[in-house]
């Protein structure tokens, strides 16, 4: 479906509710909107639009039952066909997914790495090893388990976990979102913990004039609210090292590099605000309500990288997308440079060239998340959200996770 509501002739109505969806969008003098909310495609730039898609372009929606919680960083393995899906939930919850995609009907199982990982939310293959964003901050989880978010890396065919990083000279973050690895080596990772809230019990952000809930403090789960700013940061294994980056974006989200290593892409979801509920009944089975500031940061922003012998810092800040609906979540580059955007607490994944130009749309049956490209010609994508992850067979090929820097 190819959109023609961006005509100005055309009356259009749209709450500024984020989690009210584009498709959703009332244009009253053309009929053939409506088609709009049913596709499970949508084209902004038809011959662009269509190689992405390829001769025949399939969507599984809810390819795999799984629990009404998050669910993140999916990372496909090539050695083993495997793709790995965190579970942010139930609460207390120490095992993630793993999901064989040789079996004829693969079915995702629950396993646990040795030592247990609570809550991780990010997370990229890197020289055959799995690197994780944790955010998990808890003191009581099962077995006496105590963790502090941070990285963490994964061997995936063993399961064993072995801590990268779990401060900031004494500091703790507040929880990582998603992490990617650079073409030197280091680590970068966004420090997101807490979200914008109301009527909670808050601290004051020092990278947003606004108040700020850090649920994990609030729900009793950790020893102390937030003691770092929301930030982007660079960990450089070899030395460990831990440096600060950016700490200009609202609530730094996803991140990725372009194949090129020169540019590098953070997402700020900055409009999502998180409070506590009583109850866990419905949908989204974690206590705590996701909402909105309409008015805050929904946006892509890319920044050059100069790469030294010390290490790489970034420059020369730019907003190159605001979302269209939801905010921006996972991130991921296409072996051709495209940006690929998960669009967090709504139902879809949109299509960007390097620069931010609408391409297309997918649009699917749950919450997006995150999204990992899979299988031997890298032509099929996953997308894992709340309650569920869906399958998009397609043209748009992804780059080999080992040999990712062109």
């Amino acid at each position: 479906m190819r959109p023609q509501a961006l005509q100005i002739r055309h009356l259009l109505l749209r709450k500024p509710d984020p989690s009210f969806g584009y498709a959703n969008t009332s244009v009253p003098d053309d009929p053939t909107w409506s088609l709009v909310s049913t596709a499970e495609f949508v084209l902004f730039d038809q011959p662009r639009g269509l190689e992405v898609l390829g001769d025949s372009p399939r969507l599984y929606p809810n390819q795999f039952q799984v629990l009404p919680v998050i669910h993140e960083a999916p990372i496909y393995v090539p050695s083993l066909n495997k793709l790995f899906v965190t579970q942010s939930g139930p609460p207390g919850n120490l095992s993630n997914l793993v999901i064989d995609l040789n079996e004829e009907n693969p079915t995702p199982r629950a396993f646990t790495t040795d030592p247990p990982v609570y809550q991780p939310s990010g997370g990229v293959l890197h020289e055959n090893m799995i690197y994780w964003a944790v955010q998990g901050n808890n003191d009581s989880l099962p077995g006496g388990l105590v963790q502090r978010p941070g990285i963490v890396r994964v061997d995936p065919a063993t399961y064993k976990a072995e801590w990268l990083c779990n401060n900031y000279y004494g500091f703790f973050f507040g929880g990582l979102s998603d992490l990617t690895v650079g073409p030197d080596g280091d680590i970068w990772f966004t420090d997101s913990g807490t979200v914008h809230a109301s009527n909670e019990p808050v601290i004051r952000s020092l990278t947003a004039d606004s108040l700020i809930l850090d649920y994990a403090y609030g729900l009793k789960l950790a020893p102390a609210a937030n003691q770092l700013a929301l930030a982007t940061y660079r960990f450089r294994p070899s030395t460990g090292e831990v440096s600060i980056a950016d700490n200009t974006l609202q609530h730094p989200h996803g991140i990725t590099f372009s194949r090129d290593g020169k540019t590098l892409y953070i997402a700020d979801s900055g409009l999502e605000t998180v409070g506590s509920v009583s109850s866990t009944d419905g949908f989204y089975h974690y206590p705590i309500s996701i909402n909105f500031t309409s008015t805050n940061n929904r946006n892509i922003f890319a920044f050059d990288v100069t790469h030294t012998e010390t290490g790489a810092y970034i420059s020369n800040k730019r907003n190159i997308y605001q979302s269209l609906e939801g905010a921006p979540d996972g991130l991921e580059v296409a072996a051709n440079g495209y940006l690929i955007v998960a669009s967090g607490s709504t139902n879809g994944v949109d299509i960007l060239t390097a620069t931010g130009q609408q391409i297309a749309r997918i649009q699917t049956t749950h919450p997006v998340e995150d999204i990992a490209f899979a299988g031997p010609d890298s032509k099929t994508m996953y997308l894992s959200g709340i309650g569920g992850i869906s399958r998009v067979d397609w043209g748009l090929a992804g780059p080999d996770p080992n040999s990712y820097y062109a």
